[in-house]
């Protein structure tokens, strides 16, 4: 009997490790905290983007979900620009993937961690997997060069 719990138990215990190992990142991506929102940039709101594109305001906007490693990515890319005093000089949105639905089905966004540009009141271009300084950068300055 006793042979059999130890058994059971290096069993169960085995089984959590790979578990940990297989899908640990995984469970970690969908139980963490959204990141916090950088300075400059804004939540989106319906009502004031639809006005703000309505005046022609150039906008960065990223869709964003707290459980996107790209997402994690670009945050910290962005933290890395905010922080050498580099951020774009642009009115930057962040869409909320999850919370966000009809944003996402007006412009038929199926994945995050996009960056999308407006320009006189357009939808000028989208760029997805932009996880370092340099590609956002290079991104940013192409379609806002004076940011």
């Amino acid at each position: 009997m006793k042979m059999s719990i130890k058994k059971t138990h290096a069993t169960i215990t085995i089984t959590v490790m790979m578990v940990i190992a297989l899908f640990g990142n995984q469970i970690y991506m969908n139980l963490r905290p959204s990141d916090p929102i950088l300075p400059g940039w804004e939540e989106y709101d319906h009502a004031k983007f639809e006005a703000r594109l309505a005046a022609g305001e150039p906008m960065l906007v990223e869709v964003y979900a707290p459980w996107c490693p790209t997402c994690l990515k670009q945050h910290e890319a962005f933290e890395e620009l905010e922080d050498a005093g580099k951020a774009p000089n642009v009115r930057a949105i962040r869409v909320d993937f999850d919370r966000d639905i009809a944003f996402r089905n007006k412009y038929n966004l199926n994945y995050t961690g996009t960056l999308m540009v407006f320009k006189d009141g357009e939808y000028i271009a989208e760029g997805a997997g932009l996880v370092s300084v340099e590609k956002i950068n290079d991104f940013v300055s192409f379609y806002f060069p004076d940011a």
